[in-house]
């Protein structure tokens, strides 16, 4: 089966193979941006982590 290419919404660089996203805004990006951050689970109260990009670290969207 053939990977799709993919284009990461923070640098632009263009890949193949396996991509991850966002928990947050789930776009398409690649795994070394994300980071982990700890956020509030809305249904069970629980501190989860999630791995979020750059751009909705700033925004404080978690």
């Amino acid at each position: 089966m053939e990977q799709s290419p993919w284009l990461c919404h923070i640098c632009n660089h263009k890949g193949k193979g396996e991509s991850s996203i966002c928990d947050i805004c789930y776009q398409v990006t690649c795994p070394e941006h994300l980071a982990p951050v700890a956020a509030q689970d809305e249904e069970s109260g629980l501190l989860v982590l999630r791995r979020v990009c750059p751009h909705c670290r700033t925004l404080d969207r978690h």
